[in-house]
């Protein structure tokens, strides 16, 4: 989604909101009124009604009956005289035509039987009771609303008219208000409700878009001058004075960065230039080691993306591993012969290969390397003694002549015992078929060379300046990480690493190291 309309959605959003909550208070209100003047007029006309009665029933009950008699009696003479007042009936009547929202007025007695009606099919049915209009109005704005736009039954309210001293009334007026006739009366209003929203909204939008327009179009301009420092061609300035401060010193910032921007690719460029005509003057061999070296380092930057994902998918497991060890050790201790060294060699993989997730963090940052005086022989003798059993279990025969003397380097002993691990594992793998492993020292007044010698199917030559990439692989389970990291562990002691290698006859992998001492005694 763009800026603008990000600014459109979000300005009509709050628009929207507020006039929608308008509407609601409005419509709330608008019925809220309506309800108020129903409810009156209802009890107004049920007031009417009852003040008729008394007095026609006062009138009419001296002239039937001279002397009071018992209750019962009375009772039945003032529902004959309400039955049979006509009077009563068309008051009932011409009140209910007075009103526009009351349906029906029916009087009846303690029976519940009609007596008056301003509906003459009305009388001498049963009065059926409907919901209080008081409780409408005192519901929720939501169900006043619900009930008034959708529902069609009617609503009543009603006057009793008693005797003092009696709990039941002799009596009950009732006043039906019909939801039909108050939605009539309330659609026009809530008609002109949502014309007046619409139009809000619509106006709403219009002042957004222009609004959006008007705050983005300094964002057009530093976007205008952004391309033009990309693509190395300065906009001229704008002649016309800003009156934003703001703008005015992002653009002069802006016009500072593109001059130095373009400056610092002249000089790129030079530079470029410069390297390629120094490299035109060497031969063709190192020319080609130089641009290997520069790729390759190019290429071990992408590990950056994936080591700290993989440090942390490895580093609790691991933890975890080093933990149980700990505890079996102090299990099985002194129980059975061998295995405290079975666990020895467990709790130096655990490390080692937690170690080798902090090597995927030294792809790309420096490496703190704990160096010290480190017997290289010593180290390919632990690697040989590791490995031999994955070798026999794969027909693999390890060949290795320790020299007489101690080959020391200078160096971690970790990384450089993970940089022979990892070639004597890629040796192993290469040869499914069973073979030979050969590992033999070499040593002058300086340097010192491993030779690592399988005799496995061979690299091919297309692949040879390919192997020492990061992720090259040719295995289908393989990483392509391990002859990078014992490239880059080999360059981290200030030493090389070549290949030979003749298809179907097998590959040597030769580090040469510099030494800090031959005279000691292995």
């Amino acid at each position: 989604m763009t800026l603008r309309a990000r600014l459109l959605s979000l300005t009509l959003s709050m628009v929207a909101v507020v006039v929608l909550t308008l509407v609601a208070l409005n419509v709330n209100g608008l019925v809220a009124t309506w309800l108020d003047v129903a409810l009156e007029r209802s009890e107004n006309a049920g007031r009417q009604v009852q003040s008729f009665m008394l007095r026609r029933i006062e009138a009419r009950a001296a002239e039937v009956q001279g002397t009071p008699g018992m209750l019962a009696d009375t009772k039945r003479i003032w529902s004959r005289i309400v039955a049979e007042d006509a009077d009563l009936s068309a008051l009932l009547e011409q009140t209910m035509a007075q009103s526009r929202s009351i349906v029906e007025i029916d009087v009846a007695g303690e029976d519940g039987m009609i007596l008056a009606s301003s509906s003459p099919l009305r009388r001498g049915t049963a009065m059926i009771a409907k919901q209080d209009l008081r409780r409408l109005r005192e519901a929720s704005p939501v169900g006043r609303i619900t009930a008034i736009l959708s529902s069609h039954d009617d609503y009543e309210t009603r006057v009793p008219l008693g005797v003092a001293g009696q709990k039941t009334s002799v009596f009950t007026i009732q006043i039906l208000v019909s939801p039909v006739l108050l939605r009539a009366a309330t659609l026009p209003e809530l008609r002109n409700v949502g014309i007046a929203s619409g139009v809000a909204l619509a106006l709403a939008f219009f002042l957004a878009y222009w609004s959006a327009s008007l705050a983005l179009r300094p964002l057009a301009r530093i976007s205008h001058l952004i391309d033009g420092i990309v693509s190395g061609k300065m906009p001229a300035p704008s002649p016309e004075p800003r009156e934003d401060r703001e703008l005015a010193a992002i653009e002069s910032k802006l016009s500072l960065l593109g001059e130095r921007f373009r400056d610092a690719r002249e000089d790129a460029s030079q530079l470029r230039s410069n390297l390629e005509g120094a490299l035109a003057k060497l031969d063709a061999g190192t020319r080609r080691h130089i641009e290997g070296q520069i790729a390759l380092a190019r290429r071990l930057t992408a590990i950056n993306s994936l080591t700290e994902r993989v440090a942390h998918e490895i580093k609790n497991p691991l933890n975890s591993i080093a933990l149980r060890l700990e505890m079996l050790r102090s299990q099985v201790a002194g129980e059975e012969s061998g295995t405290e060294s079975e666990i020895a060699i467990l709790s130096e993989e655990v490390t080692r290969l937690d170690r080798v997730v902090r090597t995927f963090l030294d792809f790309s940052r420096p490496v703190e390397m704990a160096l010290q005086d480190v017997d290289l022989a010593e180290v390919v003798a632990e690697i040989v003694h590791l490995l031999e059993p994955e070798a026999e279990r794969g027909g693999i025969r390890m060949r290795y002549a320790r020299p007489s003397t101690a080959v020391v380097v200078n160096g971690d002993s970790g990384l450089l015992r993970q940089a022979v691990m990892n070639v004597a594992v890629n040796a192993i793998e290469a040869m499914a078929g069973g073979g030979s492993l050969t590992f033999e020292i070499a040593a002058n007044p300086e340097t010192c060379t491993l030779a690592i010698t399988d005799t496995g199917p061979g690299i091919p030559p297309e692949s040879r300046e390919k192997i020492f990439q990061l992720y090259y692989t040719t295995k289908s389970h393989g990483s392509g990480m391990g002859l990078a990291m014992t490239f880059r562990a080999v360059q981290l002691h200030g030493g090389t690493i070549e290949i030979e290698s003749e298809v179907g006859r097998g590959t040597t992998f030769r580090l040469t190291l510099p030494l800090t001492g031959m005279d000691r005694t292995a």
